[in-house]
């Protein structure tokens, strides 16, 4: 069974809703192990790096009570969070993602689609599921998602921004990409590149469950 590095609370969305979205089945119980792995990690890099939680909050713009509760597994960030926080520690994002099977010793890593590894599963991101296709060691450029936005009819009320670059494809159906104060339709084919430090999100815009091709480039590698 594959293994999912899964975090995000504070969803709408009941865990079954949820999780009837994966590509495959995971426990409960596994699921919580990894996303208290993940907040464990950020835990771990903070305190080797001599940070107290209120100088990674300058660090990063986030909270120091925000940041307490992503490492004490009581709310898990979304991927923008993440970035934010890979910037203050000066670590690559995709060493969050990191588990003991990445390897990429040969130069190259595989992802099935059915060994997908879901990112999120609940919070504030209840209207969105990311999936990591990103196989090898953490200290690479890029990192590749699925993001799949279920049918809603609900408004978005939070727009996230982060530093770097980020590419969006729409895979499958109807996207409104909100990009600060403009909304741009997108449709299956259509894409954009942009700056994600201007607030930003994407909302399902059909019938049916939209799907996109996400990449997120780590503005602090050179």
């Amino acid at each position: 069974m594959p293994k999912l590095p899964i975090f995000c609370r504070g969803s709408q969305n009941s865990l079954t809703e949820v999780l009837k979205v994966a590509y495959s089945e995971t426990s409960l119980k596994e699921i919580n192990m990894l996303e208290k792995r993940i907040a464990n990690k950020i835990k771990k890099i903070r305190k080797r790096k001599g940070y107290t939680l209120e100088q990674l909050g300058r660090l990063t713009d986030l909270s120091k009570g925000l940041l307490s509760r992503i490492e004490n597994c009581q709310v898990s960030p979304p991927i923008a969070t993440l970035s934010k926080i890979s910037h203050g520690l000066e670590v690559p994002i995709g060493i969050f993602f990191d588990t003991e099977e990445t390897t990429g010793e040969e130069g190259y890593a595989v992802t099935l689609k059915g060994d997908r590894k879901q990112v999120n599963r609940r919070g504030t991101t209840a209207e969105l599921n990311y999936y990591s296709l990103s196989g090898l060691k953490s200290d690479n450029l890029i990192e590749p998602f699925i993001v799949k936005y279920p049918v809603t009819n609900k408004k978005p009320t939070k727009l996230y921004d982060h530093p770097g670059e980020e590419f969006f494809l729409v895979l499958q159906g109807k996207v409104d990409f909100i990009y600060g104060k403009k909304t741009i339709r997108l449709e299956t084919g259509d894409s954009i590149h942009f700056d994600p430090s201007t607030p930003h999100r994407g909302q399902n815009a059909g019938e049916t469950e939209s799907e996109c091709l996400v990449i997120i480039i780590d503005g602090g590698k050179e």
